[in-house]
């Protein structure tokens, strides 16, 4: 009978862990400290930039403290060796007075014309760089045609016209100026078909 009992209680035991919900989880660990290092390095940076900071403005207040001492040397150096000139050139005083009015002149004499020949040759430049190409172009676009023309003073009259055409366009270059005459006998430049009845040979 006691046996019995005793299994009775048993079943109860597992069928009430068996249908009563499991207990809660235990509540999580607390977390780890932070590592002290860190904090150590975090608490020095603004340490570290300051440091930095004066060791380089300290540098360069010393670098130039030395050189403001150094021109500051010269300066002495130099006042009293033009203090000894000053009486140098006092005594020369009109020696150099002249000269001096005599180099003004020339000085901007030369700087004139320098400045004029600087220009002139500038000017010169561009104009010869443009007649390169200028002669390039026509040595590899122009047909020049040479005809003779007998005057009535029976003399061979000798011109030479040329047409610009463009290879890419198949047409003149310049607007309303498509020939050019040459007068090879009076080396004067005919801009229009026209004037080749204006040449003296022909009056």
């Amino acid at each position: 009978m006691l046996l019995l009992l005793l299994l009775l209680l048993l079943l109860l035991l597992l069928l009430l862990l068996v249908l009563l919900p499991p207990p809660p989880p235990p509540p999580p660990p607390p977390p780890p400290p932070p590592p002290r290092l860190l904090l150590l390095l975090l608490l020095l940076l603004p340490l570290l930039l300051l440091l930095n900071y004066y060791y380089y403005y300290y540098y360069y207040y010393y670098y130039y403290y030395y050189y403001y001492h150094y021109y500051y040397y010269y300066y002495y150096y130099y006042y009293y060796y033009y203090f000894f000139y000053y009486y140098f050139y006092y005594y020369y005083y009109y020696y150099f007075y002249y000269y001096y009015y005599y180099y003004y002149y020339y000085y901007y004499y030369y700087y004139y014309y320098y400045n004029y020949y600087y220009y002139y040759y500038y000017y010169y430049y561009y104009y010869y760089y443009y007649y390169y190409y200028y002669y390039y172009y026509y040595t590899t676009t122009t047909t020049t045609t040479t005809t003779t023309i007998h005057s009535d003073k029976k003399r061979i009259h000798t011109m030479a016209a040329t047409t610009t055409y463009s290879p890419y366009r198949g047409a003149c270059m310049f607007y309303k100026q498509p020939l050019f005459l040459w007068d090879f006998n009076h080396n004067c430049s005919c801009l229009s078909p026209t004037h080749i009845f204006r040449s003296p040979v022909m009056k």
